[in-house]
């Protein structure tokens, strides 16, 4: 960009004025509604809610402004350049309702198809809302820092709006035209009337969204709320609407959820409503067999059970990949974002679970996530067996225990690591324990980096057995992938146990992952090891894996008892060793 010349520089911004469209929005839950062209009205009417745009002498609707010359100019034409100043004819906001409003104005840039304006514009031309006095004095405010307060059936002070371009616009901006950008007027409920008990019901009122953009021809049209972190994003693809050349997309957040979706003990709905209306102000529908996809955040690390348009619950998949047909959805709890496919526009609802866990709902497509420690230690209150996959590394205080029920735990390439605090006495000292006649677990790592690991504690405590997982009491443990960890002194990786006076049995049988402990006992690395005086049943079986230390070929039999379980390879498996490290094959 060239330094700015003292010379002037017109800018040239469409051939006559920027017509300012006035649009009007209703916030919170009512519906709302704009005017064709052909009837020359543009009002919003809820309940008995009713906003509209007045002229500046007259009671009669507007729906145009004009940018003006000063007195003696009116014949030439509006050229915009560095500080420049130029104001709208006057006009009035009237509340035609019975109930006060306040309200506020936003200029929206929208989006545009090709050649289709210059909207970078806005960015040299600061717009402001000014006011006059009966003596002529006039006061401005930053449009988006105004608001206006109307009571019922009042009509507001004339105004005018005030366009000055920057004096740091340089020649970039040079010869560009800009038509049809819209200042649009907004409006919600104000903390007037009052109830049996105040009149505070309504202060958390929400002004809605809106912004404007014209339907592209052969590409996909997007329209955001707002151009960064967006709470909603519609995308419209080509050939999905007909009979509407301009598209506004209004939102309004935190609305009140339809009163036919049934939110049971538990859970919360998060409700807010999603439109879309042609140039003419009516509803946007989908052509037929079509649909749009709308993305919108509700926050990260929900566990979204249900999603509800109006009274309809939508279909889950796996992904935004799996969007495949109309009334689908799919959430993302790294990102927070739900993405569903509709083919009209009403409230959206997702019904979230008050549960412990980040997300999921414990199905092998839609395992429950689990990003703490806390969330962590909530696995042995289920009440039946689930799919879990970490989604952040995670440190628990104590024993993750599971007993009696059949679970899937998925790594996913982060670390679970147990840490007691100074003093705490633990349970016993493995991460992960399975037992119980119907206790299963199995542990994957499904990572491309098989980055997943489970670490034990760093402390040793007598009489308590310290391992990375514990089997015992008829569990069976079934490890496929991993990096396994014993830490503290002496301390073993994996150990199986049983009951002395029931005589269980309990096994392990380990396909892959790795190995290790950090100390010997007495010379010898437990890497894997079973209890003293264990049943026969009780084994351990590798079919694969690698091992730090530690000859999983080598049968370790207690020699004082005959019947102590046994460490066996698979049939037809083999070792091979690497440096310090026995890797098991088949």
């Amino acid at each position: 960009m060239n330094k700015i010349k003292s010379t002037k520089r017109a800018l040239i911004m469409s051939a006559a004025a920027v017509l300012m469209s006035i649009s009007m929005l209703i916030g919170t839950t009512y519906a709302w509604f704009t005017d064709t062209a052909s009837t020359g009205v543009n009002k919003i009417v809820s309940g008995s809610l009713k906003v509209d745009i007045i002229g500046e002498d007259s009671d009669t609707h507007i729906d145009t402004l004009n940018f003006k010359n000063a007195a003696g100019a009116e014949g030439e034409a509006l050229l915009w350049e560095p500080g420049c100043r130029y104001l709208t004819e006057g006009f009035r906001i009237a509340n035609k309702g019975n109930l006060a409003l306040k309200w506020k104005a936003q200029v929206n840039k929208g989006t545009t198809a090709a050649n289709e304006g210059n909207f970078d514009l806005l960015d040299v031309i600061d717009f402001y809302l000014v006011t006059k006095a009966a003596d002529g004095t006039k006061t401005e405010t930053a449009l988006d820092e105004f608001t206006g307060n109307l009571k019922k059936t009042e009509t507001s002070e004339v105004y005018y709006i005030k366009g000055v371009m920057k004096t740091t616009a340089g020649n970039d901006y040079k010869n560009l035209t800009l038509d049809g950008i819209t200042i649009t007027v907004i409006a919600t409920q104000d903390t007037v009337e009052y109830d049996s008990f105040d009149n505070t019901y309504d202060e958390d009122a929400t002004y809605p969204v809106r912004v404007d953009g014209i339907v592209k021809v052969n590409e996909d049209t997007i329209l955001k709320d707002k151009p960064e972190d967006h709470f909603v994003q519609v995308t419209i693809p080509a050939g999905s609407v007909e009979n509407a050349e301009k598209v506004s997309l209004v939102v309004v957040e935190g609305s009140t959820t339809p009163s036919s979706i049934t939110v049971e003990t538990g859970t919360q709905a998060l409700t807010a409503e999603v439109k879309l209306i042609d140039q003419d102000g009516n509803k946007v529908n989908a052509a037929s067999g079509k649909f749009f996809t709308v993305s919108m955040n509700i926050g990260k690390n929900l566990n979204v059970v249900d999603f509800y348009h109006n009274e309809i619950a939508l279909t889950k998949v796996a992904d935004v990949n799996s969007l495949t047909a109309n009334d689908q959805y799919c959430y993302d709890g790294t990102t927070g974002y739900v993405t569903f496919t509709t083919d009209d526009f009403s409230p959206f609802t997702s019904i979230v679970s008050d549960s412990a866990f980040n997300g999921g709902d414990g199905t092998e497509a839609h395992p429950y996530l689990i990003a703490t420690g806390e969330q962590a230690m909530q696995i042995e209150k289920l009440k039946k067996g689930a799919h879990l996959k970490l989604v952040k590394d995670i440190t628990v205080p104590d024993e993750i225990y599971m007993s009696g029920k059949k679970f899937f735990f998925d790594l996913n390439g982060h670390t679970v690591k147990l840490e007691y605090a100074e003093g705490v006495k633990p349970n016993n000292g493995s991460v992960l324990y399975i037992g119980g006649k119907s206790g299963n677990l199995t542990i994957n790592d499904s990572s491309a980096a098989q980055t997943g690991a489970v670490i034990g504690s760093n402390k040793s405590y007598p009489n308590k057995v310290t391992s990375a997982v514990r089997a015992g009491n008829y569990g069976k443990l079934t490890i496929n992938g991993g990096h396994f960890y014993g830490t503290s002194e002496g301390t073993s990786c994996i150990f199986v146990y049983t009951s002395m006076s029931s005589g269980s049995k309990a096994t392990v049988t380990i396909n892959g992952g790795k190995f290790e402990t950090a100390t010997p006992s007495n010379g010898t690395y437990f890497v894997l090891n079973h209890q003293d005086n264990a049943s026969a049943g009780c084994m351990i079986t590798v079919n694969g894996g690698s091992f730090r230390n530690y000859n999983p070929g080598v049968t370790t039999v207690d020699p004082v008892n005959a019947k102590t379980g046994k460490i066996v390879l698979g049939e037809g498996c083999t070792t091979t060793q690497d440096g310090e490290w026995y890797v098991v094959s088949n």
